[in-house]
């Protein structure tokens, strides 16, 4: 059975690190439930969503290993007729993948808007807004990655429709164009929301007043853009060697590994992110004013989840 191992071996470690990270996931949750039960429905209805997807999936990739590696070991024709669980895989996690994009995309449409020093604002947007008050650049970027995300899901789901009338190893081979337009479209999707959020986070540190660099925010402020490179890169990098895995070993399986892995990364991303919110900014924000402080304070913890709340409003209510 070694001249399979290219075939079962990816199966077994993918789904050893899904587990995994299904753990990691587990108490991300945990931490999310008992620190911000007051956030807002629809969040909380975004979070325990992505976390039934996954749970789901990890119970189908399960099937998938268990009907190749246990019921299908010693029988060299496993790969001839698959399991429905191999086409149930990428479905759910072309779903949990847009709704993670999704949502990082309605949070850079809302951030620039959401400065409470009136400059800044005019900084960010150039001046230029939509019908609807919004600005413009944050218009058009957030729409394409909303478009590029649905076409990432709608292309999977076309794929993986054509895959399931063959059912079998070689079958990949019929659906090797769809494959390639999915990988490359997430990739670039969670680039283009990678590189948004630096811009935007790079142009509120350079506006800040000098009062607010010395009072440590100019340093928060370089943590949190490097904390969004980091997870923006997981998603990217993951995507890429899926992709470089599939083109170089196109009638074998090493490119299960990435696969099964790929939703947990996504909803660990979300979920890190807005458990993040705890302890993580200094205790003043753009201004010295009860008022607008707790406008700017309301603008960042609610539009963007990286913000803290805690420290911040502690801040605001010592005035």
């Amino acid at each position: 059975m070694s001249e399979y191992l290219l075939y079962t071996a990816p199966i077994l470690a993918g789904t050893q690190a899904n587990w995994a990270l299904l753990a990691t996931l587990s108490i991300q949750i945990y931490t999310f439930y008992s620190r911000f039960p007051k956030d807002r429905r629809w969040i909380k209805i975004l979070v325990y969503t992505v976390f039934l997807l996954e749970l789901a999936q990890t119970g189908v990739s399960s099937h998938y290993a268990y009907w190749v590696l246990a019921l299908g070991w010693g029988n060299t024709t496993v790969f001839e007729i698959l399991p429905w669980s191999c086409v149930a895989t990428p479905i759910l996690i072309g779903i949990t993948a847009a709704l993670v994009q999704i949502f990082f995309s309605w949070s850079e449409y809302y951030l620039p808007a959401g400065a409470a020093n009136p400059e800044l604002k005019h900084t960010l947007t150039g001046g230029y807004t939509c019908s609807w008050g919004k600005t413009l650049w944050a218009c058009v970027v957030t729409s394409v990655i909303v478009l590029l995300a649905l076409a990432q899901d709608v292309t999977i789901f076309i794929a993986i429709a054509q895959f399931a009338r063959v059912m079998t190893l070689t079958g990949v081979t019929k659906i090797t164009v769809g494959i390639k337009v999915w990988l490359i479209l997430t990739a670039v999707c969670d680039v283009l929301i990678t590189a948004t959020l630096i811009i935007i986070f790079s142009q509120y540190r350079v506006q800040m007043p000098w009062e607010e660099r010395r009072s440590g925010t100019d340093t928060f402020m370089v943590k949190l853009m490097l904390n969004t490179a980091e997870t923006g890169a997981v998603t990217s990098a993951n995507a890429l060697i899926y992709l470089a895995l599939f083109l170089i070993y196109p009638q074998h399986n090493p490119d299960q590994t990435p696969l099964f892995i790929f939703g947990k990364l996504y909803a660990n991303v979300l979920v890190f992110t807005l458990n993040a919110r705890v302890g993580g900014a200094p205790r003043r924000l753009w201004t010295d004013h009860r008022a607008e402080a707790q406008h700017a304070v309301h603008s960042f913890t609610s539009i963007y989840p990286t913000y803290a709340t805690h420290t911040a409003s502690d801040h605001i209510d010592s005035h």
